[in-house]
């Protein structure tokens, strides 16, 4: 059953409608846009407190690195922030990842990547796959984990296969947290679910993914990382929320290569999984689990 912290938060902002109606007023998204991007997105100084955060650039982009604070790190992550190609990371995200560190012994790498719209997918996914060459080959203990959430899960499944075409070093396992795996948006189970999501819109994720795709379009994998070839990759731990549109990628990856280990929970938000009710902890504690001994027979259910 739901727990009810998560029924609360899920009807709170369902009844706003603040974040599905964000993406969709495109008349005026320049000035949001110019303003939220405005706001340098850094842990806070209260979460700074949990942890060690460092940062350096690559290519003039930010990167942080989120450190247990007496060097014992079990893990090294790899990163990608949601927010629909469009938005730096926020609060929540901040939050997640620091408690990943505090809790479970992660050191966390998260780029800061080029957002679009002066961004599109070439750019970003040429930026990620020389992100995770550097990453890759950077001293640390512990099995190697690429991780990601909503947009940044499908910027983790391009960066996955792009890292395999090019004959670079696998991770040693993949977590994608309620990823956005095809910008088309056009599954057929989407509609039925629509009316449930409190966060996302078809019509305002369809105009991100233009926004993202430029001219080149979806329909290829670096855009679509669905769309990709599935095969010869590492172990991959994967969650997605019933009340969430992108579901449907989640499902849809499920089918396509059944390895993956998937857990579906019914009645939850998009991106629940980085947030703070039990469901969530919950998850946190699989992913943590995972990352230690990924394997593709891994048990979801202790």
């Amino acid at each position: 059953m739901t727990s009810i912290i998560a029924q609360t938060v899920g009807f709170a902002i369902r009844k706003t409608g603040l974040f599905r109606r964000l993406p969709t007023d495109m008349a005026n998204f320049p000035a949001f846009h110019a303003k939220t991007l405005a706001k340098a997105s850094a842990p806070s100084t209260r979460n700074r407190k949990g942890c060690r955060a460092s940062s350096r650039e690559i290519e003039g982009q930010r990167v942080w690195t989120l450190a247990p604070l007496d060097g014992s790190a079990k893990v090294q992550v790899l990163f990608w922030h949601g927010g629909a190609f469009l938005y730096p990371p926020t609060a929540a995200h901040w939050d997640f990842l620091v408690g990943m560190v505090r809790r479970h012994g992660w050191e966390i790498t998260v780029p800061l990547y080029p957002l679009a719209p002066q961004a599109q997918v070439d750019q970003v996914a040429g930026f990620a796959l020389r992100v995770y060459g550097d990453w890759v080959n950077q001293p640390g203990t512990g099995p190697r984990i690429l991780a990601g959430d909503s947009a940044g899960g499908g910027l983790a499944a391009a960066t996955l296969l792009g890292v395999r075409d090019a004959g670079l070093v696998l991770p040693d396992g993949v977590v994608l947290m309620c990823p956005w795996l095809d910008l088309n948006m056009d599954h057929p189970d989407q509609a039925a679910i629509e009316p449930r999501d409190a966060i996302l819109s078809r019509r305002g994720l369809r105009a991100a993914g233009q926004l993202y795709a430029g001219d080149n379009g979806a329909d290829n994998a670096r855009a679509s990382p669905l769309r990709g070839n599935w095969a010869d990759l590492p172990p991959l731990l994967m969650f997605g929320g019933g009340d969430d549109i992108l579901v449907t990628d989640a499902r849809s990856l499920k089918a396509k290569a059944p390895d993956v280990t998937y857990v579906e929970a019914p009645g939850l938000i998009h991106d629940w999984p980085i947030l703070f009710f039990p469901e969530s902890r919950a998850a946190q504690a699989k992913m943590a689990r995972f990352s230690l001994t990924p394997t593709s027979n891994f048990e979801v259910t202790k």
